[in-house]
């Protein structure tokens, strides 16, 4: 049985009219909006005439604050409540996740509203086609962090993964992209300033893009980026190198049948074969 309502609203992430008439409706009649910046939503709800009490609810405060916010919930006269971002959807690079937990802890029922998000519509204009996608949110600043991201989408390739970015670390992160897929021919679609004046949707292979934005004057804007990743070519492999990796693996600890099992697996060879070639005498 549910004890309350949380809803999920999304808000406008350019054009004020992408506001959804439900979205309006819901925050009219909730007790109170948890957001991340009371000034910043309390302009938007302003301009559409919302006067439901604000509380900020931010990175900093979040994990304090939520069993706060949950109890004031429970205990509002309509015992519902929403929850909003600066802008797009709440929880997807924002914060909300915790609050969001919470509310699942004690019965209440969440309620997603559907609207705005860079993320999907990013996605959609892309152009790109796979069997799935993965969302980096944002990259971690080192290259050390940002290769270990891009090591874990080769290794769900093909798909299309989609990572945020900042217009003073764009530069850099379309660089290291440049350098991790220096052997491929990998195709990217820079999405900026969606639902703005300004939107603009670059394609291309990765080089190309960046010097795009390279010989740019000033960047601006909020970024998303999709990366299109093709499926990784297995190269064959010859009875003698298989062989030679089920011996490194023997010589790491491993008993020669589990070894060559295992090598077999991974360039679909025939493990009998591999462990034959490996008996061999020198």
């Amino acid at each position: 049985m549910t004890t309350g309502t949380l809803y999920i609203v999304a808000t406008p992430i350019g054009t004020l009219g992408d506001f959804s008439p439900r979205a309006k409706e819901i925050l009219s009649h909730v007790s109170f909006i948890a957001c991340e910046d009371t000034r910043h939503s309390g302009n938007l709800l302003s301009h559409f005439g919302i006067k439901s009490q604000l509380e900020s609810l931010h990175v900093h405060n979040e994990k304090n604050k939520s069993s706060y916010l949950i109890e004031k919930l429970l205990n509002s006269p309509n015992k519902c409540a929403a929850i909003i971002t600066d802008a797009g959807t709440p929880c997807i690079s924002d914060p909300g996740s915790l609050l969001i937990a919470e509310a699942h802890k004690h019965g209440i029922l969440i309620q997603s509203i559907p609207g705005p998000s860079s993320m999907s519509s990013a996605l959609a204009a892309c152009g790109f086609i796979q069997p799935r996608s993965i969302f980096s949110g944002f990259l971690g600043r080192t290259q050390k962090e940002q290769f270990e991201e891009f090591n874990r989408w080769k290794a769900i390739s093909p798909c299309i993964a989609v990572f945020f970015e900042s217009p003073k670390r764009l530069i850099n992160s379309l660089k290291n992209l440049n350098e991790f897929f220096l052997d491929q021919e990998i195709f990217i679609c820079v999405s900026r300033e969606i639902s703005k004046k300004f939107e603009e949707h670059k394609t291309g292979n990765i080089k190309n893009v960046l010097n795009y934005f390279s010989n740019q004057n000033e960047i601006q804007g909020e970024f998303a980026i999709c990366v299109n990743i093709l499926a990784e070519e297995k190269k064959e492999i010859s009875l003698q190198d298989a062989a030679i990796e089920a011996l490194i693996l023997v010589q790491q600890g491993m008993q020669l049948k589990l070894a060559c099992k295992n090598i077999a697996q991974k360039h679909n060879l025939n493990a009998k074969d591999i462990y034959n070639e490996s008996i061999k005498k020198p």
